[in-house]
């Protein structure tokens, strides 16, 4: 039953993450979704498109990671090509929809207090580690439920 609960869920959610990314083409949906580890500029590229700022939903995969790069979403140390964590996801998705944190996401912002605050919200659902790479479906799956939260209180 609980592997039913969990199907419909996934399910729906890819379902769902289309309608909320208008920018994104079913050939980059498709590819983000067949991907076993998304990088830093897919993940980039896609934030930045569903973001509301005007200026990053228009940027290439490229521009996108540079642009998060500078706005701080990501680390200066981060490479393009290098495969997103979970920790490093959660505090670029934080820091583009400007999500308050917790108590201590407040007092040292990063990777760590973002995860604890997404995995809190159950935006991001166990079995779940900061350390854990990111897959396509997952990824498209926490951005949904970004994207779904935003209409309430984030």
């Amino acid at each position: 039953m609980a592997k039913l609960i969990k199907f419909c869920v996934v399910l729906c959610a890819l379902f769902a993450v289309p309608v909320f990314l208008p920018a994104q083409t079913a050939a980059e949906l498709e590819k983000i979704l067949e991907t076993p580890t998304v990088t830093c500029s897919q993940a980039a590229r896609f934030v930045c498109a569903s973001s509301e700022s005007q200026e990053a939903s228009a940027l290439n995969s490229g521009d996108a990671f540079a642009w998060a790069v500078e706005k701080g979403w990501l680390s200066k140390n981060a490479s393009a090509d290098a495969p997103i964590n979970l920790g490093g996801l959660s505090f670029l998705l934080m820091k583009a929809f400007d999500m308050k944190g917790g108590m201590m996401y407040m007092i040292m912002p990063g990777p760590r207090y973002a995860f604890r605050t997404m995995t809190a919200r159950s935006i991001i659902q166990s079995p779940a580690d900061p350390d854990m790479n990111v897959s396509g479906e997952r990824f498209l799956l926490i951005l949904g439920n970004v994207l779904s939260a935003k209409g309430g209180e984030l």
